[in-house]
């Protein structure tokens, strides 16, 4: 199994970088990515893949950074690189009627006509599962957004039983804790060095909490400038008993 790391920013593409979402091989029957942001079609075409390679996408949570980029694919995927392929995507509540309405407000009425592919929405609650491409999706309740949303915690087991986990973005809170335990690898966010960051986990929540968390490998990533400035320092402040390390665009982790 190859992960790699597409964007690794924050919501505003701090220090030039791409917003984060994450490239699967070797998981599930066909490539997946988590997250599909704004930037994710121009970081996909920077990273040499193509979205005709996409099985799916699983989606952590509704907000722009992780979902805006879907107009881009669906009218790629209608008029540029044609799709003649479903696309399964798998995410929280509510994930359906907003990628339509996203669709619909950047191309008006394009979303009523004939398609070449189909788009096979899957939704789910915390403590939900769902099978696609030979995969098992998991999810966990993070804590990030108001209701009617639901931001997910994924936990992503594949053919071969190797999980991958990811955060999404949320505070620390016990659905992190569940999607990461025994994970191969989790993916998890650290927006900033210290409180008030949000609702988003911090440098010092990783340094506070960090025994807590029973993957055997992390992937830090979503970081802001001052995160992303002071990640020489942080390598060496890495307890020497925990396998951490910190994402970069471009950067591919194997398992």
């Amino acid at each position: 199994m190859k992960l790699t790391v597409i964007g690794s920013s924050d919501a505003f593409n701090s220090a030039g970088f791409f917003h984060s979402c994450y490239w699967l091989d070797g998981l599930a029957e066909r490539p997946l990515m988590v997250d599909f942001g704004s930037t994710a079609l121009s970081a996909l075409r920077r990273a040499g893949r193509s979205p005709l390679e996409l099985g799916g996408v699983l989606v952590t949570h509704l907000h722009g950074d992780h979902i805006g980029g879907f107009p881009h694919l669906m009218i790629n995927s209608l008029y540029n690189e044609v799709r003649d392929e479903p696309l399964h995507v798998v995410g929280p509540t509510l994930t359906a009627s907003r990628i339509e309405a996203l669709f619909e407000m950047a191309y008006p009425r394009l979303s009523q006509r004939e398609s070449s592919y189909a788009m096979h929405y899957a939704e789910l609650l915390p403590g939900d599962a769902a099978e696609v491409l030979g995969v098992r999706v998991e999810a966990f309740a993070a804590e990030h957004m108001d209701p009617p949303d639901q931001p997910l915690c994924l936990r992503v087991t594949g053919r071969d039983g190797r999980v991958v986990a990811f955060s999404g973005d949320t505070e620390f809170c016990d659905g992190l804790l569940a999607a990461a335990d025994g994970a191969d690898l989790l993916v998890a966010e650290c927006t900033a060095m210290r409180p008030p960051a949000g609702r988003h986990c911090t440098w010092v929540d990783w340094i506070e909490r960090i025994d807590e968390v029973g993957a055997k490998r992390i992937l830090l990533t979503h970081f802001n400038a001052e995160m992303r400035a002071s990640l020489p320092e942080l390598r060496r402040a890495v307890p020497s008993h925990v396998d951490l390390d910190f994402a970069a665009d471009g950067l591919v982790v194997e398992l």
